[in-house]
């Protein structure tokens, strides 16, 4: 029996870094790579795609066991035919790993829209989901497969010597003012060091502007210390409830505490495991930044470091997979 896993090419992005991320993992665990690449599928004909699926699936044989990382980023009827191609052969075991459901990711996309995606999920044994919300909303709209388990977080596979975080009354944060509008109204005392590419203008107070940086430049910026603010995007916003917040790995890498609104996915762990606070605005976040004391970080900054280990380390995705493999084969 071998063990398969796609992995993402053709996009530059932070959906395809952490299908990379995964799928590097599962290679010291033994599983052979798929590769799938992100193209306007739509310009295939249906002789054309199948040739192109039976390509990609050629290595698959009976009895094998095949974790699909979704979305492919391509049209959904292109995973669902991807997963029907890996069917064909006898008891194979497929797991969904759920990144991202892209039609929750963008508003005015019609409803109807995300039935071929549950169509795509239902083809498995197991479905990976990023959070309990996102499962009983997906239970919801017609998911039916038995089979679950809930990812704890995303790592951030890192092998460098990083420095220990110093006291900084400093805030960070990566993202586009077009998808997060608070940052066109932060206006308060303690500098926000955000990272974003593209021509904005801010008129909030204290935004220092430190332009688009991959995640390993991103991680060296946290290391100098301060915290990471995880907030919800503007619309639509209540997908932030849903998904697994990637900036939490890169902060907890880092090794700097967390600030996160309440009600998004993964506060309670934050709370739990005192990596950092939980807050209903963005002045209660900066009145934390500003009152909290040097002992009480270096505090919490070791504890963060054990965490920071594991997610370095690729230890929580480890688990998931074995998981995952133990979970479809021992009934």
């Amino acid at each position: 029996m071998t063990m398969h896993i796609t992995n993402l090419y053709g996009m530059i992005s932070t959906a395809a870094v952490s299908q990379q991320n995964v799928a590097k993992v599962a290679r010291e665990l033994g599983f052979t790579e798929m590769a799938l690449y992100q193209y306007p599928a739509d310009s295939d004909t249906n002789e054309e795609l199948t040739k192109r699926l039976d390509g990609i699936t050629s290595a698959v044989r009976a009895g094998d066991l095949v974790i699909f990382q979704s979305p492919s980023w391509n049209l959904p009827y292109y995973d669902k035919r991807l997963l029907e191609t890996i069917r064909i052969h006898p008891n194979v075991k497929v797991a969904v790993f759920i990144h991202d459901v892209i039609t929750m990711m963008f508003e005015g996309v019609p409803e109807e829209n995300l039935q071929p995606i549950i169509e795509t999920y239902n083809m498995a044994d197991l479905v990976i989901v990023p959070s309990e919300p996102m499962l009983e909303f997906l239970r919801k709209k017609g998911l039916t497969v038995e089979k679950i388990l809930v990812q704890t977080m995303w790592d951030f596979p890192f092998d460098g010597e990083l420095r220990t975080p110093e006291f900084r009354r400093e805030v960070f944060f990566s993202g586009s003012p077009e998808k997060f509008g608070f940052l066109y109204s932060w206006n308060y005392d303690i500098p926000l060091n955000l990272y974003s590419g593209g021509n904005f203008v801010l008129n909030g107070q204290n935004i220092r502007l430190g332009g688009w940086k991959n995640t390993t430049e991103l991680l060296l910026e946290y290391t100098k210390g301060g915290f990471g603010l995880i907030w919800e995007q503007t619309a639509p916003a209540s997908y932030y409830m849903y998904h697994q917040p990637h900036k939490l790995s890169t902060y907890l890498a880092a090794g700097i505490p967390v600030i996160v609104q309440k009600g998004l996915a993964r506060e309670q762990v934050i709370l739990d495991y005192g990596l950092g606070f939980s807050v209903s605005s963005l002045k209660e976040a900066a009145d934390i930044v500003r009152n909290i004391t040097e002992d009480e970080y270096r505090h919490m900054v070791d504890r963060i470091k054990n965490i920071s280990f594991l997610v370095k380390g690729g230890f929580f995705t480890k688990k998931l997979l074995l998981d995952t493999v133990n979970y479809l084969l021992l009934d």
